[in-house]
């Protein structure tokens, strides 16, 4: 049989709580694989374990993405019966979807798994969570990358979690939404090279009652913009007040500088659109429908990262499953 590799990044999973403080403790990642021995009672399961980072997750930047990325590519995946990357709940949507997306074409189980609460505290659903991905990786059932948070998710339809339960949920509602099981148990076609360096950031902006575009600073150049609307797939176009609080201006705005501009929400050329956003659709602006904010975003970051394809082959291909 072969190894199960972990990779901890640290998070909640791998850390400890003294005076009422969480903090990480890289201690915590053999303690982990100790109580999942002491309460499974398999002996059998061998485990590789590395840990490329350690952080808390709200403290992830690209640096700590592309450690990720170098330490995966750096492994042969037929060496492993699977990869358990534990990581913090706070970003895990977000690393979910980078995770999905650029390893769409793997040949095993990627499970990104995370806790509650630190593994020394009462409540704490990360020996669950742990659990639950080992028995996914062993049952042989599905190919592709997963999240395991007390129930098993598509990485790139994950939301982050709620803050006042702390629970997650999935863009679409159901976790499998229209994605039928045979499509889950074989490898994709290997779009590009995973291993990629992040560098060029992309600004997300999100509408609000009287949002001011004028406060959104464009002087950093961003790779890309997006923005993310109501869920009626609408944002204000009203040009009163001199046209700061319309996102026609800012679309102008993003034009003029060359800066490319996404609208993430729209529900799809078949679909009526409110008055307010038809000018937005007769100036051009790209459009990515029905996929999460979260999904958008690293979507965006990978192919304006990445230089073997055009941006937008990247951005329009439904990657794993991010598009409902």
């Amino acid at each position: 049989m072969k190894p199960i590799l972990v990779l901890f990044t640290g998070g909640t999973i791998a850390s400890i709580s003294q005076s009422g403080v969480i903090a990480p403790d890289k201690s915590m990642g053999s303690h982990l694989i100790d109580l999942y021995r002491q309460t499974s009672g398999d002996n059998e399961t061998q485990f590789e374990t590395a840990s490329p980072v350690h952080i808390l997750s709200e403290n992830l930047c690209f640096d700590d993405w592309n450690a990720l990325i170098k330490a995966l590519c750096s492994y042969s995946f037929d060496d492993y019966e699977g990869i358990i990357i534990t990581h913090g709940s706070d970003t895990l949507a977000y690393t979910s979807a980078l995770i999905g997306m650029l390893f769409r074409h793997t040949g095993i189980p990627i499970i990104i798994t995370a806790a509650n609460k630190p593994l020394d505290v009462r409540g704490t659903n990360g020996l669950f969570n742990f659990t639950s991905s080992v028995r996914l990786i062993k049952e042989h059932r599905y190919i592709g990358v997963f999240t395991v948070y007390e129930e098993v998710y598509l990485s790139t339809r994950l939301l982050p979690a709620d803050t006042a339960q702390d629970k997650f949920s999935c863009y679409g509602g159901e976790a499998f939404e229209g994605v039928s099981e045979y499509r889950l148990d074989k490898p994709r076609e290997k779009l590009l090279d995973p291993d990629i360096t992040l560098e060029r950031e992309v600004l997300v902006v999100n509408p609000y009652p009287n949002f001011n575009y004028s406060s959104v600073n464009l002087s950093s150049r961003p790779a890309a913009v997006l923005h993310t609307l109501y869920h009626s797939g609408t944002a204000c176009t009203e040009l009163s007040h001199g046209g700061e609080r319309s996102l026609i201006s800012f679309a102008k705005k993003c034009k003029a500088l060359d800066i490319p501009l996404y609208l993430c929400g729209t529900k799809g050329s078949k679909s009526d659109i409110y008055q307010s956003m038809e000018e937005i659709r007769e100036l051009g602006v790209n459009t990515i429908d029905r996929i999460s904010d979260v999904a958008a975003y690293v979507k965006l970051v990978i192919a304006y990262n990445q230089h073997q394809l055009n941006p937008a082959r990247v951005i329009y291909s439904n990657l794993f499953f991010e598009f409902l």
